[in-house]
C-alpha cells in the first residue's frame, strides 16, 4: 500500500479555498485541482507526505519550489517537508501552507567568484566531496523516509534525491529546466578526473519516476519520462510604483529600474555612473558599491521582491530562471549580460530574444554602464502583457496524477 495511513479519496463538486499565491488559470480537465472554480472535481489524499529536496544554489530554485508548494492543498491534507540549506526564514516567508524544514546539504550547485563567473574546478571538487558523503548518508535518508511515511520525493534538482527514492521504493518527481549534469558536463571535459562522479550523477537522475520540464527547458535526456510544463513557474507581483516613489521621495515622472546582482555581486562595475541617467531612479535588494545617489536599497519589510519586479520599468540583472520568469509573468523588459560556462544561459537567452522581453548587452557594455540606448529602447517598447501564472498548479496536478495511478 502506498500510504502507511489509509488513504481516503474525497471527491467534491465544490470549490476548495486555495492560496492566492497559486495561479489557477488553465488547470487540466479531469486532473486533481484546488480551487479551480465552481463545479470542478477535487481529489486529494488524506495523510500524503511529500519530501521536497531543493538545491541551495542561489534562491531561484527555492523561489519556484515555493510557488509549487503553495499550490498544494491548503487544508492540511498533504504533509510537506523541505530539505535544503536555504535559510529556514525564506521558506517561512514564502510558503503559505504548513510545512517543516530539515537542514541538509546534498549538492553544491556552482561555486562562483561573482554573479556570472563560475569556478569550475572548485565546483567539481566540492560536489565530489558531497557525493562521497552522500553515499554514507543514503541508508539514513531511506530510513527517515520510511520512519516518516514519505509517499513522494520531489527534487529541484538535487540528484541524490532520486537515489534515495529508488532505494526507498517510493515515487520521485524532478522539477527543473536543467540538470546539474548539463551544467557540469563541459567542466568535466576540462577536468576529466571527475568523470566517475558525473556518471554517478547521470545514474541518479535516471532513477526519477517523472521529470517536469519547466519552460523553457534544456533537453534533459537522462530522465526516462518527461512531461513539459508549457508556462513558467514563478511569482507575479503587484505594481506598487506609486508607493515606492512615495517611500523614497522619487519623482513619479521618472522611470524605475530594478537592479538585481545576486548574493555574489558583480565585480568591476562603476555604479556611480548610475547618476548620469537623469530620467531614472534605481532600486534593489543588495547594496551597490559607491552608493550612487539615485539608487535605493529596499528591505523586505518595505516591499517584497516580487512587487519590485512588477513595479519596475525594466529589470537589470544577470540571467537566471527566476529573473526570467518574473520578467515574463509581470510583463517587464529584462536587460541582462552573458553568463559564461553555465549551459542554462543559452536556453534562457534564446527564449528571451524570441519572446521579445530580453535586451542583451555584452559584458563590457553592461559593466561600463553603457545602458542609455537600451534603457531608451525599454521605455519606447513599454511593458508587455502579463502571461499565465499557472505553471506551479500544473506541476502539482502532475504530481497528484502519478500518485493516483499507484493507489
Amino acid at each position: 500500500m502506498l500510504f502507511s495511513i489509509i488513504a481516503i479519496i474525497l471527491i467534491f463538486n465544490i470549490t476548495i479555498p486555495t492560496s492566492p499565491a497559486c495561479g489557477q488559470a488553465g488547470l487540466q480537465s479531469g486532473a486533481p485541482s484546488w480551487g479551480a472554480g465552481e463545479g470542478a472535481q477535487f481529489v486529494f489524499y488524506m495523510g500524503m507526505h511529500i519530501l521536497y529536496y531543493i538545491t541551495a544554489h542561489g534562491y531561484g530554485h527555492a523561489v519556484r519550489s515555493a510557488a509549487v508548494c503553495n499550490c498544494l492543498p491548503p487544508s492540511g491534507d498533504v504533509r510537506l517537508t523541505i530539505v535544503s540549506d536555504i535559510p529556514q526564514l525564506f521558506f517561512k516567508e514564502e510558503i503559505v501552507i504548513p510545512h517543516t524544514v530539515r537542514k541538509g546539504v546534498f549538492d553544491v550547485g556552482c561555486l562562483q567568484s561573482d554573479g556570472v563567473t563560475v569556478q569550475m574546478e572548485e565546483t567539481l571538487k566540492a560536489y565530489n566531496n558531497i557525493s562521497i558523503l552522500n553515499e554514507s548518508l543514503l541508508d539514513d535518508e531511506v530510513r527517515w523516509c520510511k520512519d516518516n511515511n514519505v509517499d513522494c520525493i520531489v527534487s529541484d534538482i538535487t540528484p541524490f534525491a532520486f537515489e534515495i527514492a529508488d532505494k526507498a521504493g517510493i515515487l520521485s518527481v524532478a522539477i527543473s529546466n536543467f540538470t546539474w549534469y548539463d551544467i557540469y558536463s563541459p567542466y568535466v571535459d576540462i577536468y576529466p578526473q571527475y568523470k566517475s562522479m558525473l556518471s554517478k550523477m547521470a545514474d541518479q537522475y535516471s532513477k526519477a519516476t517523472l521529470a517536469l520540464a519547466l519552460y523553457p527547458a534544456s533537453p534533459m535526456p537522462l530522465f526516462p519520462r518527461i512531461k513539459s510544463v508549457p508556462v513558467v513557474v514563478g511569482r507575479k507581483g503587484k505594481n506598487r510604483k506609486n508607493e515606492i516613489c512615495n517611500h523614497f521621495g522619487i519623482d513619479r515622472r521618472k522611470h524605475l529600474g530594478l537592479i538585481y546582482i545576486g548574493n555574489y555581486g558583480l565585480h568591476n562595475v562603476n555604479w556611480r555612473k548610475l547618476e548620469s541617467f537623469a530620467d531614472w531612479e534605481f532600486a534593489g535588494v543588495y547594496p551597490l558599491d559607491q552608493n550612487p545617489s539615485n539608487f535605493h536599497l529596499v528591505t523586505k519589510d518595505s516591499f517584497s521582491y516580487r512587487d519590485l519586479s512588477a513595479s519596475a520599468d525594466i529589470i537589470i540583472s544577470k540571467m537566471g530562471y527566476g529573473v526570467f520568469s518574473e520578467s515574463l509573468l509581470n510583463g517587464i523588459p529584462l536587460l541582462y549580460l552573458p553568463r559564461d560556462n553555465f549551459s542554462e544561459f543559452e536556453t534562457l537567452h534564446a527564449e528571451a530574444q524570441r519572446c521579445g522581453n530580453g535586451i542583451f548587452l555584452h559584458t563590457d557594455s553592461f559593466l561600463n554602464l553603457d545602458w542609455e540606448p537600451y534603457l531608451a529602447k525599454a521605455v519606447k517598447n513599454g511593458k508587455r502583457g502579463q502571461i499565465a501564472d499557472n505553471g506551479a498548479a500544473i506541476c502539482v496536478n502532475e504530481i497528484m496524477k502519478i500518485t493516483d495511478k499507484l493507489m
